[in-house]
């Protein structure tokens, strides 16, 4: 918990922020990801879909919410523990500022905080979900977004779940 809460502490200080500034629009995104993952020092693979959306405010500070379903490919695990990792769901708030660079390119630098599950067989029960916590850099060209970002999720029974992800993605007109 303790690990969380600098992630707490700059989600709560930046709503405080963005709400001082009404100005807003929203990007709301679909996204494919690919991630290097890892259990139990055991590393393997996860294919996802993610959706999301981001109030950006006029002094560039944004904050979002984020749904992502992974399905996770990790057969050195299955070979090492007998357990056979299945998918995971997320939710997840990012918070952080957008750069402009160049007339339709723009840079998103965030954390996230938020809370994950994983699905395995054997179940892992109690030790299948936790915060999740990370930061990530993305590059949005017109409306697309290319993005990478690290993530982990504190487990019960001191076991971590560690993602660096590859994404891209689409911004979506509403």
């Amino acid at each position: 918990m303790i690990r969380t809460l600098p992630l707490i502490t700059a989600l709560c200080a930046s709503s405080v922020l963005a709400s001082e500034f009404p100005e807003r629009y929203q990007d709301v995104y679909l996204a494919a990801s690919y991630s290097s993952h890892e259990l139990l020092n055991k590393s393997g693979d996860g294919y996802g879909l993610l959706f999301g959306a981001r109030d950006i405010y006029t002094n560039s500070l944004f904050i979002g919410g984020e749904l992502e379903a992974v399905v996770l490919d990790n057969s050195s695990l299955d070979k090492w523990a007998a357990i056979d990792e299945e998918y995971a769901f997320s939710a997840s708030i990012p918070v952080g500022v957008r750069f402009d660079v160049i007339d339709n390119v723009t840079i998103d630098a965030y954390g996230l905080a938020g809370y994950s599950v994983i699905k395995s067989n054997p179940s892992l029960e109690e030790a299948s979900h936790g915060i999740k916590y990370g930061g990530g850099l993305d590059v949005n060209i017109a409306d697309w977004k290319l993005g990478v970002r690290y993530t982990r999720v504190d487990l019960k029974y001191d076991l971590d779940q560690q993602d660096i992800t590859f994404m891209i993605g689409h911004t979506l007109s509403l």
